[in-house]
């Protein structure tokens, strides 16, 4: 009888880890580089890009607005609580600059990376399983045209416009409670007004780049797990809440970095 292969022990438990986690990210470099390379077919195949478009961009129109509006309030009511014995007339230029270079890009990209990049690590898991993506392979269509190319466009376009949307959004439900509670005491176009002198063009540039930044993120790391995926519905299951996990760590680094490089 053979003997019962030992189970690896902490150190050889890590080391898988940083395997799984390496390959993970080569895959995703790989699927990159292949993605990008096919853009200039989304001139050929802008009809499934503009579908991706509308269930990434358009259907998420709702729940965006919604979130930056609650942000907004919410960044006014605790500003204002911090400087009541200071100056209030600085309630514009915290919203505005949050807003833009911060709040904006990130609460949109982990929206997106969460309803949508969720749906394409689901939706191509299951094709994976049943062997629906050997099935286009067989019939000469390029999966990562036909599938990843019209996701990767759709998220790099939608995703800077979802941050300008949630950025107007944002800024407008700070003037409402500005309106509104009495505890605040500038009007409202002492809000706006403080808030014109401190955000600058490059602040939003800032929150653009980073938006097709985490936009790439949010839509090539799920595909590229779900293309990974292995075991049937418990698989996919595992896919899918890797791809967000996934996302909102890189999305998270890659925020810091962009910050630290557009430092004065």
């Amino acid at each position: 009888m053979a003997p019962m292969a030992a189970e690896p022990g902490p150190l050889g438990r890590l080391g898988a880890r940083v395997l799984d986690v390496l390959q993970i990210l080569g895959e995703a470099v790989s699927l990159f580089v292949a993605t990008v390379r096919l853009v200039p077919a989304a001139v050929v195949d802008r009809g499934r890009v503009v579908a991706q478009l509308v269930r990434i961009g358009t259907d998420t129109l709702w729940i965006a607005a919604l979130l930056s509006l609650f942000v907004g309030m919410v960044l006014v009511v605790q500003a204002a609580g911090q400087v009541r014995n200071v100056s209030q007339d600085i309630l514009g230029p915290i919203v505005g600059i949050s807003m833009t270079k911060e709040l904006g890009p990130v609460m949109m990209a982990f929206l997106l990376a969460g309803r949508a990049g969720s749906a394409m690590a689901a939706e191509l898991g299951s094709m994976t399983v049943y062997d629906e993506i050997n099935a286009l392979r067989t019939m000469d269509i390029d999966p990562v045209r036909f599938l990843v190319m019209p996701r990767f466009v759709a998220a790099t376009l939608a995703l800077p416009v979802l941050i300008l949307y949630a950025d107007f959004i944002g800024v407008w439900g700070g003037a409402l409670v500005v309106a509104v509670d009495p505890v605040i005491r500038i009007p409202v176009a002492s809000y706006f007004d403080r808030m014109l002198e401190w955000v600058k063009f490059g602040d939003f540039v800032t929150g653009l780049v980073k938006g097709l930044v985490f936009g790439m993120i949010a839509s090539i790391v799920p595909c590229a797990i779900g293309l990974r995926t292995k075991g049937g519905t418990e698989g996919i299951a595992v896919s899918t809440t890797s791809a967000v996990v996934w996302s909102f760590i890189l999305i998270l680094l890659f925020d810091f970095l962009i910050v630290r490089m557009t430092l004065d």
